[in-house]
């Protein structure tokens, strides 16, 4: 997987512990656009870089926070690509599970959240993922 170098990455670096900070004080948009900015800054084959991954992550979840659907559904088939050798644990079926549940696409959601589930070993989700567990459990975890 490549990863940026030098001067790149530093800089990738700073505008993630930056949009971190933003996230926290609710500046949304903000980060959004600064995220999307830095996703198209990332060099050529930009799915090939570990960073891809990271940009998604956080845009998703900056989305999910703030309930941007268009955002959310933008984004979310980019998580399937970004840093394809990267392991498979269940995480991105999560991520695209979390936008298809928020989004009212419930049947969706549920197959998602169920390949995640098996995949992860239950570890796919998170403490503060308690509505999609419950979601989960009240439909069955098959």
């Amino acid at each position: 997987m490549a990863k940026l170098q030098g001067d790149s990455a530093a800089e990738f670096e700073e505008m993630r512990v930056r949009a971190v900070q933003e996230i926290k004080n609710g500046n949304h948009d903000e980060v959004r656009d600064m995220l999307s900015s830095a996703w198209d800054n990332l060099p050529d084959g930009k799915y090939e870089y570990s960073e891809s991954y990271i940009i998604v992550w956080y845009i998703l979840s900056n989305s999910i926070e703030c309930n941007d659907i268009g955002t959310m559904n933008q984004w979310v088939d980019k998580i399937f690509h970004a840093a394809p050798s990267r392991g498979d644990t269940g995480e991105r079926e999560m991520w695209a599970g979390r936008v298809a549940y928020e989004s009212g696409e419930k049947e969706k959601a549920l197959g998602y959240f169920r390949v995640a589930h098996k995949k992860s070993k239950g570890r796919a989700f998170w403490k503060d993922d308690t509505k999609y567990k419950a979601f989960l459990m009240e439909n069955g975890l098959t």
